[in-house]
């Protein structure tokens, strides 16, 4: 699954410190090069944020067929 690309000529770069443990933290780093784990934790987000829109919409949808039915 790819990611939809934001806008990264209008998006500045922000620094998030991510809490983990050691253990967790130390497989990161080494599965992903420098660089790389910036762009997976991205995708995750996308992918999150994705998943939640689809889930308010299908929430709507069920609403609205529940008062069509009434």
């Amino acid at each position: 699954m790819i990611a939809p690309k934001t806008n990264q000529s209008e998006d500045s770069i922000e620094r998030v410190i991510i809490k983990l443990p050691k253990s967790l933290a130390t497989y990161f780093r080494n599965a992903f090069a420098h660089g790389k784990r910036s762009e997976f934790i991205a995708k995750c987000i996308l992918a999150h944020k994705h998943q939640l829109e689809i889930k308010e919409m299908e929430e709507k949808l069920r609403a609205v067929v529940k008062k069509r039915q009434k």
